[in-house]
């Protein structure tokens, strides 16, 4: 882990790339993603290389008065989406230091269950640092830590105007949401041809000579915890999931635990389309000016969120409420669109719930700089904090779920890390 010290006035406007070593774990994936590559033959699904997922990083965001308290934050938010919301709180809370750490969704819920005591959690954490709030990428596990009794429930005029669908318990809450679209490289892949449904991806897939041969990538759902929701959830709604999954594998698809380096891949050429893309990562870098478009499938999107909770094993719960309520404020939900590019919570529920139009944050028009009708109100999924995330963590069926996806993707070797999320 690395610790980075930010000067609340140097770098008020430019937040550094964070950098980060290899370490030791990583270094032992990647000798067993080689030696997976080397055994498996044509078309099958490939990793996209070593575990792509970056170490847990610190960022301190000293106080702009007297220090007088320290809000440690646990997320799986890249922490320069996320600098700008601090420091706008930090405006209100000028004595409050924020230790703001960039974890994987699975790490933040492993760490939670050690910090708890749970039976059969991680090795122990350093209760010095227990994080005060956990923001996750993965809705599911933020369900599961609370319906286990590791959450503390919170009730403020900001969380009372919460609509429901946005909260679980008042101890799970939705901070916004985030479309999850495909993504592609018009270069490598003619905009006439770019698939808007499923339907059309698959017949993509096998059409002779596909332009998508040995160039797809989507979330590896062995190794990412963003990935199995998602899988989980096409097969939920999508019937041919596992059809799609098979066309895929036959494709050669690239594989990866983190959005960042397939984006990366499809920028460079590697890749001509990546499936399930969280919208929000695809939108910063068009607003970068990269050439990828966006796709927003017509047949049903998928609204995954981003959900905050307050630990049982939270320090200082009193710094957290505070912050929790000014990202759930009209404020803080602005900051959020405007930066992490997030749907604002309130639209997204709406939208689900009563068939309204979405805009994609940062972008005017109802899908700007993206491709797709408008899915109506039934073809929004909104993928909540609540018990129907739940159906998947059960150990029996993560197990068999992920053993059944990597033999529909091609993936041999699964029957063993299937248990492991």
């Amino acid at each position: 882990m690395t610790l980075k010290d930010m000067s609340p006035l140097a770098h008020a406007h430019a937040w550094p790339t964070l950098p980060a070593s290899p370490t030791r774990r990583q270094a032992l994936r990647a000798a067993a993603a080689a030696a997976l590559a080397a055994a498996w033959g044509p078309g099958r699904a490939q990793t996209a290389g070593p575990s792509t997922s970056p170490p847990a990083v610190m960022t301190r965001f000293a106080a702009t008065a007297r220090e007088a308290s320290v809000l440690r934050i646990d997320s799986s938010t890249d922490t320069a989406l996320f600098a700008p919301a601090i420091r706008d709180f930090q405006r209100l809370y000028p004595s409050v230091t924020v230790q703001y750490t960039d974890r994987q969704s699975l790490d933040i819920h492993a760490r939670a269950l050690a910090l708890a005591g749970a039976r059969g959690a991680a090795p122990a954490v350093d209760v010095a640092e227990a994080p005060d709030l956990l923001i996750s990428s993965s809705p599911d596990l933020q369900t599961q830590l609370a319906n286990d009794g590791y959450a503390l429930s919170h009730q403020s005029p900001q969380t009372r105007e919460l609509p429901e669908g946005a909260h679980w318990r008042r101890e799970a809450f939705t901070l916004g949401a985030d479309a999850v679209v495909m993504a592609y490289n018009p270069r490598l892949l003619n905009p006439a041809l770019a698939p808007r449904t499923r339907g059309q991806l698959l017949a993509l897939l096998r059409q002779s000579g596909s332009p998508l041969q040995g160039r797809i990538g989507t979330y590896d759902a062995l190794r990412s915890g963003l990935g199995y929701l998602l899988a989980t959830q096409d097969s939920r709604f999508d019937s041919t999931a596992s059809v799609l999954l098979a066309a895929m594998g036959a494709s050669k698809a690239r594989l990866g635990d983190h959005i960042e380096p397939l984006l990366d891949r499809l920028e460079q050429g590697e890749l001509a389309l990546v499936y399930n893309v969280p919208a929000s990562y695809a939108l910063a870098r068009m607003a970068g000016g990269s050439s990828l478009r966006v796709i927003v499938p017509e047949d049903y999107t998928l609204l995954t969120t981003r959900v905050a909770l307050i630990p049982a094993s939270a320090r200082h719960p009193e710094l957290a409420r505070p912050f929790l309520d000014y990202l759930l404020s009209p404020q803080g939900q602005a900051v959020l669109a405007r930066d992490t590019r997030l749907l604002p919570v309130r639209q997204a529920v709406a939208a689900a719930r009563d068939g309204r139009a979405l805009a994609l944050p940062g972008q005017p028009g109802p899908l700007p700089a993206a491709e797709g009708a408008a899915p109506s109100g039934s073809a929004w999924r909104l993928l909540s904090p609540g018990l129907g995330l739940l159906v998947y963590l059960d150990p029996l069926k993560r197990q068999r779920f992920l053993q059944a996806w990597a033999t529909s993707l091609g993936v041999p070797g699964a029957g063993h890390g299937a248990g492991e999320r």
